[in-house]
């Protein structure tokens, strides 16, 4: 009997159904105030897709340090992560070069209860548009280069020829 106390007990712990042991529930952020920063790709020749990062540090009105966040950027929605340090989350995504067009791109963040709004609304076909985001975020993408319009070895091999036609007319002009 005691054997199936404890055990009750411990299942109960490993659930979270514990006090104080289960997950926190995300906190509300009224007034929120950000600071950005993005990094986008600029070599298209070193990697396979372009990739986004946008980090925030966060700070609430209300010194709420536990926000659950979501982002969506053109319709689509990626989780946002919380960093080691108060305050600062992430979020990233990637896509292909050409898909990946040049220009400002907007992160909109959204807190659980207007997430949840944004999905039920994308769920019954509805105007996402009325749907206010927590706050927003411009990145600008400047594309990525590609590399050259010629290649190097193209174009080595071309001046080559120029030179070679060049020395064998001076050849044929100095010989007549």
């Amino acid at each position: 009997m005691v054997r199936a106390g404890i055990a009750l007990l411990l299942a109960a712990a490993a659930l979270g159904g514990a006090r104080g042991t289960g997950p926190r529930p995300s906190e509300t952020c009224p007034e929120p105030t950000i600071v950005p920063s993005y990094y986008t790709t600029a070599d298209a020749v070193i990697s396979s897709e372009s990739v986004f990062v946008v980090e925030i540090a966060l700070t609430c009105r209300n010194g709420a340090q536990n926000v659950a966040l979501y982002a969506d950027v053109n319709g689509k929605q990626f989780p946002v992560t919380r960093g080691q340090d108060v305050g600062r989350y992430q979020v990233s995504w990637s896509m292909e070069h050409k898909a990946a067009r040049s220009g400002t791109y907007e992160v909109k963040f959204f807190d659980e209860e207007s997430y949840s709004a944004l999905r039920k609304a994308q769920r019954n076909n509805e105007d996402v548009s009325a749907i206010r985001a927590l706050f927003t975020v411009s990145v600008d993408h400047r594309g990525a280069w590609t590399g050259p319009w010629v290649s190097t070895e193209v174009l080595a091999a071309a001046i080559g020829l120029l030179v070679y036609y060049l020395a064998l007319s001076a050849k044929g002009s100095i010989q007549a």
